[in-house]
């Protein structure tokens, strides 16, 4: 799959050069590199947001006007308190009571794409979270997201998530939540 998508970037960069003579390599590979480096540590605030009960962190990296998807929409259909799109605030908000309730939280970006061109960058990741009390669950999850024009700020954030894991952390906090 990699190979695929390496040899379709590719060929969208030969068609950009031929298209735009004075287009600059070099700076792409920077681009490039920048994304990459903002969807990284995107990814890696999630565990220093739990560590440091701090919310802010999940929009540290995201522009004032991004907006959060979560999908499958099957799942935020079960959970009346979860939307299927948040500002950075409200996605804040509703993390309160989860980080709260949190241990610990560790990320392992399996894969990560950037696309420099279109500003566009995809991530595989495995996540660990240790609720209070229980044993630690894992889930998958994939996203994908837009940059700014820079690539300093990711200004739209969509994530899919396993809804089996994710079902049984939030079970877990509502139960802790009861007590």
């Amino acid at each position: 799959m990699r190979d695929l998508l390496t040899y379709q970037f590719n060929i969208i960069a030969l068609y950009v050069i031929e298209l735009n003579p004075s287009f600059d390599m070099a700076s792409t590979d920077e681009l490039r590199a920048v994304m990459e480096s903002t969807l990284t540590r995107f990814l890696e605030n999630s565990t220093l947001a739990v560590k440091n009960k701090d919310t802010s962190l999940f929009s540290a990296l995201l522009s004032s006007d991004c907006l959060r998807y979560l999908k499958p929409t099957t799942f935020v259909k079960s959970y009346p308190f979860i939307k299927a799109v948040e500002t950075n605030a409200e996605y804040e908000a509703r993390m309160v009571p989860e980080i709260a309730a949190m241990e610990e939280a560790k990320v392992k970006i399996i894969e990560i794409v950037i696309d420099p061109i279109k500003r566009h960058g995809s991530a595989h990741v495995e996540h660990w979270t240790k609720i209070t009390g229980r044993e630690p669950i894992a889930l998958e999850i994939c996203w994908y997201v837009d940059f700014t024009e820079d690539g300093k700020k990711i200004s739209r954030v969509v994530e899919f998530i396993d809804t089996a894991a994710s079902s049984k952390i939030i079970e877990s906090i509502l139960k802790l939540a009861k007590k």
